[in-house]
C-alpha cells in the first residue's frame, strides 16, 4: 500500500511541476520566425506508381508494342516484352540525389541538355538506348530510360520518352 501511495504522489508532484512551467495564461506564445525555404520533398502519392504512368502509355509513346510490366515499387518500375529479353523501358524516382551527379553517371552516351515541360534536363542518346533525366522537387530527380534489349526499337525513342517525362511531371504538378 506505501508503493501505490508514493508513486500516486510522485505522479502528482511531476504533473504539479510541469504545470507550474507553464508560465502565465495572460502571455501569449511568439511565433518562431524562419528566413530560410523550406526544402520541397515530393512524397510517393505525388505521382503514383511507375511515374502515373498507364502501361498502355508506355507502349504507345515508345512506339514498342506489347510491353507487359514486370516490376514495380513506388520508385521504380519496369516493361518489357513477354519473351523476356531484358528492360526495355524503365521509370526511376531518384530521392535525395541531384540531377547534377547523375550527367557523369551514364557512360554509354554524351549528355545534352533538354526542355521537357517547362523544365531543364538531362538526356543521353546512344545507338541503342536513351535517358531523359528531369529534377523533381529540390533534391529528386526522374529518370526514364528506353534500351535496345529488343530488336525492335521507335525511330525516336528520345520523344516518346520526353512525352512519359511530361506526363509524370504534369500529374505532380510539376510540368
Amino acid at each position: 500500500m506505501t508503493r501505490a501511495v508514493s508513486a500516486v504522489a510522485g505522479i502528482a508532484l511531476i504533473g504539479a511541476a510541469i504545470a507550474g512551467c507553464g508560465g502565465s495564461s495572460n502571455q501569449q506564445a511568439t511565433p518562431a520566425t524562419t528566413t530560410s525555404k523550406a526544402a520541397v520533398m515530393p512524397s510517393p502519392n505525388t505521382i503514383g506508381l511507375c511515374g502515373g504512368v498507364a502501361d498502355a502509355d508506355v507502349g504507345q509513346a515508345t512506339g514498342l508494342n506489347g510491353l507487359q510490366r514486370v516490376a514495380m515499387n513506388p520508385l521504380g518500375c519496369a516493361w518489357q516484352r513477354p519473351s523476356g529479353g531484358g528492360y526495355a523501358v524503365v521509370f526511376h524516382w531518384f530521392r535525395g540525389s541531384p540531377l547534377a551527379d547523375r550527367r557523369t553517371q551514364i557512360t554509354d552516351a554524351r549528355p545534352s541538355d533538354v526542355q521537357v515541360a517547362g523544365q531543364s534536363g538531362i538526356e543521353w542518346k546512344g545507338p541503342q538506348s536513351c535517358e531523359v533525366a528531369l529534377p523533381f522537387g529540390d533534391s529528386d530527380f526522374i529518370d526514364w530510360s528506353e534500351r535496345a534489349a529488343i530488336t525492335e526499337t521507335a525511330k525516336e525513342p528520345c520523344k516518346g520518352l520526353e512525352q512519359l517525362a511530361a506526363s509524370t511531371l504534369t500529374k505532380a504538378g510539376q510540368g
